[in-house]
């Protein structure tokens, strides 16, 4: 952490040598709680945390700052317990140019909690997908060139050391990837990642257009399969497992586009990752292919603080082998509802991913009840069911959830 404390002061510098009332700064953040109780037996704890997120905002003329810091109590996973930099970056903007460089969360598409052409931020998957989607996107360290007017805006990205998804494999979280096996041990590696060096860098661009009538755009990225590939290997008297994690390097070229027509949007991305790593049936041998990935979504407001949203995602592996573990198509999609009342105070939702592929799915329901402006509560529950799958995966992981938030 004293790296970090050093970085922010640097950063803060060159502000505080100027006289402070040229200066704007704003500080605010939030505390939350949030603890899930599995909803079958054993009725164990499937998270415990606590939160303290502080921001700090300074801008002068076109200078602008900003800084966020969780600060977090896990009573469940020692590990996550701690202070943890958020974002930390800096940014200078012109009446055409946007320049940001440092800490900072990347989003691309037009998706809602699917990712196609969204693959620059990747993603914490410590609870799977039982936390906020904003809190499971991890930070990137990148430098960021945006040119903008009225009707487009182009970008250039570069990331000179990349991040990648954190996976949960300790025996302690329910979540763990890695499925309990009696008389197995596993040893696991999966922070063997590319050496930091200009080479391994990533980089690429998103040039966006907004039309009558339409907003569309155009993205490309040199990185990484930012989710790890397994490679599984075992003692001689097969008591232990070693589990390794591959990274190797692939390309996305995509597109992402959405129009209103009425009270619906319609909303779509297509992207192809070219040699993506793929696992195949040997444990320890892993082959690069094409895929095709697209997702088409509508968006209706009916009126009266309604809002009904659906997608459908689709995979495809053209230059399909048999030993390959994931089938040539797979299609998952998403239905989701929305319900402001009582003077909207009170926000009612249910969303859920479907596994049309294996049949599974996971249903997120809750309300959020608003006291103030600054003080939320939620309760909510999660549904897993399946038998095979990733849903299926955590079929035994259902919950219901508490969570309090104070924003100030």
């Amino acid at each position: 952490m004293k790296k970090y404390g050093y970085v922010i002061t640097l950063f803060l510098i060159p502000f505080f040598i100027q006289a402070q009332e040229e200066i704007s700064f704003k500080f605010n953040g939030f505390v939350d709680t949030y603890h899930a109780v599995r909803s079958q037996s054993p009725n164990d704890f499937m998270s415990s945390r606590s939160r303290l997120r502080t921001e700090l905002e300074a801008s002068k003329e076109k200078s602008y700052l900003f800084v966020s810091l969780n600060s977090q109590y896990n009573s469940l996973l020692s590990e996550q317990t701690g202070i943890e930099l958020r974002e930390a970056f800096l940014q200078y903007t012109t009446n055409h140019w946007d320049f940001k460089a440092g800490r900072q969360i990347v989003i691309w598409g037009v998706s809602d909690g699917m990712r196609v052409t969204d693959i620059v931020s990747p993603m914490d998957m410590t609870e799977f997908l039982a936390r906020d989607y904003d809190d499971i996107r991890i930070p990137v360290n990148a430098l960021k060139l945006k040119y903008y007017n009225s009707k487009l805006s182009a970008e250039a990205i570069f990331i000179p050391i990349s991040s990648f998804f954190i996976i949960p494999t300790s025996s302690n979280n329910p979540w763990s990837i890695l499925p309990p096996v009696e008389g197995l041990h596993y040893e696991t590696n999966l922070g063997d990642y590319p050496e930091k060096t200009l080479e391994n860098s990533e980089y690429g661009g998103r040039v966006s257009f907004f039309l009558s009538g339409i907003d569309f755009s155009i993205a490309a990225l040199h990185t990484w399969n930012k989710m790890p590939v397994m490679n599984y290997e075992f003692s001689s008297n097969n008591d232990t497992a070693f589990v390794h994690g591959q990274y190797k390097r692939m390309q996305m070229v995509g597109t992402d586009f959405s129009f209103p027509l009425g009270a619906f949007v319609f909303r779509g991305e297509v992207a192809e990752y070219f040699g993506e790593l793929q696992e195949t049936t040997d444990p320890t041998e892993r082959i690069k292919r094409n895929t095709t990935n697209f997702i088409f979504g509508i968006d209706w407001y009916p009126g009266r603080d309604w809002t009904v949203t659906a997608q459908y995602s689709h995979k495809l592996i053209p230059d399909y082998l048999d030993v390959i573990v994931s089938k040539a198509n797979t299609a998952i999609s998403t239905f989701g509802v929305t319900k402001s009342t009582v003077r909207n105070t009170l926000k009612l939702s249910s969303f859920i991913y479907y596994d049309l592929t294996n049949g599974g799915f996971f249903n997120r329901t809750s309300a959020d009840y608003s006291l103030s402006d600054q003080i939320h509560l939620l309760l909510g529950y999660d549904w897993f069911h399946g038998d095979k799958g990733m849903f299926g995966y955590y079929k035994n992981n259902s919950e219901f959830w508490v969570k309090t938030k104070y924003s100030f």
